[in-house]
């Protein structure tokens, strides 16, 4: 009985070992970041650049920030842009391009997200809607730093460097 009982332990020692050498790793969810907009809208009254358009958050985080939001199914990056703009400050856009893509997985700590960020023009006055608590045009040398959210002070910096004219030279494309 106990050469019997030994051959068993044996066995099953054997076949765990070989069970353990030959297993699929773990299956993790794919979870995919998620997709978001922002538009850097240059405000114009009579043809004269006034500044660009920033919003103070409604919501958690709170600051100041780019217009923007998520990308819906079933929805172009243009389409969300233009969306977005008129939801959130009542604008819009002409002249819109796409400026830049930025994907740092840490530029939201509430998720990972890759946002395209557009260039447009408005020839009216932002109001406030959706998520924005106050919307306010502000010139380009009043820009709030310190209060931007996310990653939107670099982002800012890169469309000044745009308009100096060495993007391509000054942020390393």
């Amino acid at each position: 009985m106990k050469k019997w009982l030994m051959t068993f332990f044996v066995v099953m020692l054997t076949a765990v070992v070989f069970a353990e050498q030959n297993a699929s790793p773990p299956v993790t969810a794919h979870k995919p970041p998620i997709l978001t907009t922002t538009a850097i809208i240059e405000v114009y009254e009579q043809d004269q650049f006034v500044g660009i358009v920033l919003i103070e958050r409604g919501k958690a985080p709170f600051g100041k920030a780019l217009p923007g939001g998520k990308v819906e199914y079933g929805e172009t990056v243009e389409e969300a842009v233009r969306r977005e703009m008129r939801e959130e400050v009542n604008l819009e856009l002409e002249d819109l391009k796409q400026f830049h893509v930025y994907s740092d997985p840490s530029r939201d700590f509430r998720h990972h997200s890759v946002e395209v960020t557009h260039l447009a023009k408005a020839y009216a006055r932002p109001q406030a809607g959706d998520d924005a608590a106050k919307a306010m045009v502000v010139a380009l040398e009043a820009i709030p730093w310190e209060e931007l959210a996310f990653d939107h002070a670099k982002i800012l910096q890169d469309y000044l460097r745009y308009r100096e004219g060495c993007l391509a030279v000054c942020m390393g494309y």
